[in-house]
């Protein structure tokens, strides 16, 4: 799953990301990373905006990171337990 689908207030790992509808996405990737978006990275997704679910708030590295949704929809997670 994405971190757009992710549910709130979950432990999620990082773990790739992916294409965008066939866009060239170096440039987000780039942003990604340094706000400190890695493979194996734990974050959590705090807050989605309640109209459009956009913007998303999540957790990473222990300081909230504003994402919008083609971001979201770039990072692939998994539910840790």
């Amino acid at each position: 799953m994405t971190i757009d689908l992710a549910p709130l207030n979950q432990k999620l790992r990082v773990r790739s990301f992916g294409p965008h509808e066939g866009k060239d996405l170096s440039d987000l990737e780039s942003r990604l990373m340094h706000l400190g978006f890695f493979e194996g990275e734990i974050i959590r997704i705090m807050k989605k905006a309640p109209l459009f679910r956009e913007p998303f708030l999540v957790e990473v590295r222990g300081r909230m990171v504003a994402l919008s949704k083609t971001e979201a929809m770039l990072v692939k997670v998994e539910a840790l337990s």
